[in-house]
């Protein structure tokens, strides 16, 4: 399974070193593989990212849709969506650094990668156009839809980016308590995410 073992190599160059210094070099030796092998796989570094960011979103993107195009409103699928994104991220709490400093050093880098598949977009504007409606209808609180998704992606992945002080200060320094707290925080989470779109009385007056 060598293929799997370069893209998991090169996670985690990318995130140590980050995007622009990584060089397939950096890849192959922490494959533990020659030049050879490695661009018989990838030929460019950008084709190593776009293999990363696409296993990551062919993970997610099909489980969200499922959500986003099945029955319920969005207090029932809040829920489903945080647990679809904990399970992956679960398995990749490093990358998210690395997609940010990506996102910050050429941003239509990373689009060009999302939209190279069109399809991936779609339970996005899905979710927008239900948020939308719900909130005029009072299914949920009225609110700028962006306040709804920063909440979300930094109740998520903000921790993941101050991952080393967080388990320095509070953790001992041990890796494995950090692991299981993210685990353990999903329903936290959820409950949150439901607290901040669940009206109260007087926005349905």
């Amino acid at each position: 399974d060598i293929e799997s073992r370069i893209i998991e190599a090169a996670k985690q160059v990318f995130v140590r070193k980050g995007y622009v210094p990584t060089t397939m070099n950096d890849v192959a030796n922490e494959a533990g593989i020659g030049r050879t092998a490695l661009h018989y796989y990838f030929l460019t570094k950008e084709m190593l990212f776009d293999a990363i960011c696409g296993q990551l979103m062919g993970t997610l993107f099909p489980n969200v849709k499922k959500v986003m195009y099945g029955e319920g409103t969005m207090l029932d699928k809040i829920p489903l969506i945080i647990k679809e994104y904990a399970a992956v991220l679960q398995h990749n709490m490093q990358f998210p650094v690395c997609i940010i400093s990506e996102i910050n050093r050429d941003p239509n880098h990373l689009y060009g990668v999302i939209l190279k598949n069109r399809e991936l977009i779609q339970p996005i504007l899905q979710l927008r156009e239900q948020l939308t409606r719900e909130m005029e209808e009072g299914i949920i609180r009225k609110m700028p839809v962006i306040d709804v998704v920063t909440s979300f992606v930094s109740m998520i992945i903000f921790p993941l980016l101050i991952r080393a002080p967080l388990t320095t200060i509070f953790m001992d320094g041990e890796e494995a308590k950090f692991r299981e707290y993210i685990i353990e925080r999903t329903p936290r989470l959820i409950n949150m995410m439901l607290m901040l779109l669940t009206p109260d009385k007087k926005d349905k007056n």
